[in-house]
């Protein structure tokens, strides 16, 4: 379900009686809306609003146990509805509860029914209910409330204390924080001053408009324009206080991906205490250095970092300003006050299939493999923001999407068999060539789900050719993919074909027509770049499934120039900011992945300036 349209009323006493406006706690328990109070979240609802409300407690009850569950779902739970059973825990799974939990009019478009291609559910924090004053069994205070301590998390804990006074706690729902990430996509900053890079603010904030094709507000790009590299020389100084000794440093890529111009943004990290596994493992650094800021965070006397620990609700006063949250661990729920504000930085809604399901394009995920392991990223933070009136970003939502997709995972550059998997043509489960090998990830991604059923047979095809001096290599590398049927060497493309299932006359005469393109040095099909191709012949053929996987969901809650979330009426919430993959407002149906470093700019710079901001205030 997705291409939702949200149509919003006046802000009257009458919308607020028919339920329209955003719902909030009070510490009292009850449920408010700005102008009323709604006893138990029902009383003065409409039919609609009732209906929404009793869906949404049921969601709420079923996933009582959240993230800190420990007994599964039980029978009860399964005769109210519970779809899927979480690990930890259990959550009643159904779409319409996802599009219910808009705090305005929606409607859906039809498409096609088809489930998550990604299996990997994580546990949900997330509760939609009125939560009994009588299961908090404590209240804390803060000044500023991070939720999340990935990357954004972390970043933007530790800018809330800086200034060694402001009170800061910072809750992970997982075990320790994670990530996956190279480098980042800056404007500006020291590293970039001293590599002699200088990239035009104006020209950048335009890619990015255009790579969303300029659905996007205003605001939050010019944000990242304006603030990363002031971000980035931050971050430094974190590392500097770290204990990890990791550096920033610029990296030159190369200026065209198939006519797509690649602006030079990217910063990367190194360390002289990682492996070469860690640097040549796609995102591999990223957990370490989510590690040493979060050490640094542990060691301020004035922060408070808790793992283990998740932020189920958002209370909103009925003034509108959020007071803080309901959170829970291991001894239950209880309550944080948060005098100064509450940063959501809890990522996106990878591990969600349904979630995914809802949201997202059905060619998206149907038959996607999943890059990232990470199990945190469940969409608590979307649904907490709009549980209280704030504004996601319209869907479908992007996501940051790729090839290389294998059927379980992804084949990441370090298992050594990338000359295979990126050298060959790409061919579909008709035998024909559907595509540029030349283009960016993301094209390359949308080009195998627009074949037939969403490419879930689609193979890159190569020769010894191709292989190159390290064919010894490469081919012992190949040999557990063989193995796992996963990919085929053969003698002959009659051979390979039958291993692929394709008409083999079909595939020769796709061969040859390409092999003419090397010749001609012109793709008259794809216009692919040919300088470098090379023809597919030699003594052996190869043929390795390969399709579309998914690292990550970029669509959130939109934001303003401070991070501040915005509700429907385009009005900053009090008390509310959000950053990282669960802010919204910088991508529009594709990660643009030509452009180098983006997510983890914005992870950085929003991280940087919603902690910054909730601590000291908008200037």
């Amino acid at each position: 379900m997705y291409g939702l349209v949200r149509r919003r009323k006046r802000k009257t006493a009458q919308s607020a009686s028919e339920g329209r406006a955003p719902r909030a706690r009070t510490s009292r328990g009850a449920a408010t809306i700005k102008g009323g109070t709604l006893a138990e979240g029902t009383e003065g609802l409409s039919r609609r609003g009732f209906v929404r409300a009793a869906g949404l407690s049921l969601l709420g009850a079923a996933a009582a146990g959240g993230a800190l569950g420990l007994s599964g779902c039980s029978g009860s739970d399964a005769q109210s509805g519970v779809a899927v059973e979480n690990k930890g825990g259990c959550g009643d799974f159904n779409e319409s509860l996802y599009t219910d939990a808009f705090p305005v009019k929606t409607r859906n478009v039809p498409v096609l029914d088809v489930e998550s291609g990604i299996v990997r559910q994580g546990n949900v924090a997330f509760e939609m209910r009125t939560i009994a004053e009588s299961e908090i069994n404590r209240t804390e205070e803060t000044d500023v409330l991070v939720c999340g301590c990935g990357l954004t998390g972390s970043v933007a804990a530790l800018a809330a204390s800086d200034d060694g006074k402001t009170k800061v706690l910072c809750i992970e729902k997982m075990s320790k924080g994670r990530g996956m990430f190279e480098g980042m996509g800056v404007v500006g900053g020291k590293v970039m001053a001293e590599a002699g890079n200088e990239v035009d603010k104006a020209e950048m904030m335009d890619r990015m408009r255009h790579a969303a094709y300029y659905r996007v507000p205003i605001d939050p790009i010019k944000l990242w324009a304006d603030r990363s590299g002031e971000a980035a020389d931050w971050l430094q100084e974190k590392f500097d206080e770290g204990e990890a000794g990791i550096h920033e440093y610029y990296k030159a890529n190369n200026a065209n991906a198939h006519n797509f111009e690649v602006p030079q943004t990217e910063l990367e990290f190194k360390c002289e205490k990682w492996s070469e596994t860690t640097t040549k493992n796609a995102g591999g650094a990223g957990i370490y250095i989510v590690a040493d800021l979060a050490n640094t965070l542990s060691k301020r006397s004035n922060a408070d970092l808790r793992y283990n620990t998740a932020a189920v609700q958002l209370e909103r006063n009925a003034d509108g300003r959020v007071t803080g949250a309901i959170c829970k661990d291991a001894d239950g729920y209880f309550r944080v006050n948060a005098s100064k504000g509450v940063v959501l930085a809890t990522g996106g809604f990878d591990a969600n299939p349904a979630m995914l399901k809802a949201w997202c394009r059905a060619e998206d995920i149907a038959a996607c493999a999943s890059w990232c392991p990470n199990e945190g990223t469940t969409g608590d933070g979307q649904l907490m923001g709009l549980a209280v009136g704030g504004q996601m970003d319209p869907l479908p939502a992007a996501i940051m999407n790729f090839d290389f997709g294998s059927p379980d995972s992804f084949y990441a550059s370090n298992l050594g068999i990338t000359a295979l998997v990126s050298q060959g043509i790409m061919i579909n489960e008709q035998g024909r060539r559907f595509c540029s090998e030349g283009l960016p990830f993301q094209a390359r991604s949308n080009a195998i789900t627009a074949q037939a059923h969403y490419g879930t047979k689609t193979f890159r095809v190569a020769s010894t050719t191709q292989l190159g001096k390290n064919a010894a290599t490469i081919l012992e590398k190949l040999q557990p993919y063989i193995e796992k049927d996963w990919a085929h060497e053969a003698s002959s493309l009659d051979e390979l074909a039958e291993w692929m299932d394709v008409p083999a006359e079909t595939l020769k005469a796709e061969v040859a027509q390409f092999n003419t393109y090397v010749d001609n040095k012109k793709d008259e099909m794809f216009n692919r770049p040919m300088a470098k191709a090379t023809k597919v012949e030699g003594e052996k053929y190869y043929a390795i499934k390969h399709q579309s996987s998914i690292l990550a969901t970029v669509s959130g809650l939109v934001v303003d120039y401070h991070c501040r979330v915005l509700d429907y009426d385009n009005e900053p919430i009090e008390g509310l900011f959000a950053a990282g993959g669960a802010s919204g407002g910088f991508f529009s149906g594709n990660y643009p992945r030509h452009i180098f470093g983006p997510s983890v700019g914005r992870c950085v710079t929003f991280g940087y300036v919603s902690g910054q901001t909730a601590a000291q205030g908008v200037n």
